[in-house]
């Protein structure tokens, strides 16, 4: 069973609030569709029911698993079908990490250090922001004329 309990999502950066008290049910075998215009905070209240973004308010549950409080255990009832095969790619680098780490049980503690180690490692702190749609990809790298 998914239980949205009054879920809410501001944005900082214009103060947006996308997703506004949000409460819902759906039971065991129901089907769930989340219909609207674009900014309506569909993509939102998805990266918050999988726990990819946390909500400002509160909870969703998973079969009676906290996403916020027992992450991995709600993450382990759900299977996700994106309706595009590159939806992750809409995630930035540092959503995506967290959502990997959790799937395969980094403990929290000492997480975001470790990340932070590494992007300074790699020289990449700027581009955890970015969205993974902006990465190079090995195709782009590819000379064509090479290829053909």
């Amino acid at each position: 069973m998914l239980d949205i309990k009054a879920i809410s999502k501001s944005y900082e950066k214009n103060g947006v609030k996308a997703v506004d008290k949000l409460s819902l049910r759906a039971e065991n075998g129901e089907i769930l569709g989340l219909l609207g215009p674009n900014g309506a905070g569909k993509t939102t209240t998805l990266k918050m029911i999988t726990g990819i973004m946390r909500p400002d308010e509160g909870d969703v549950e998973i079969n009676g698993h906290s996403i916020t409080t027992d992450a991995l255990a709600a993450k382990r009832e759900f299977a996700f079908v994106p309706d595009e095969q590159d939806a992750f790619l809409r995630l930035k680098g540092v959503e995506y990490l967290k959502f990997i780490a959790d799937i395969y049980e980094v403990p929290q503690e000492g997480r975001e250090e470790k990340v932070s180690h590494l992007a300074r490692t790699f020289e990449m702190e700027a581009a955890l922001g970015d969205r993974l749609s902006s990465y190079s990809h090995p195709e782009d790298r590819i000379d064509r004329r090479a290829v053909a």
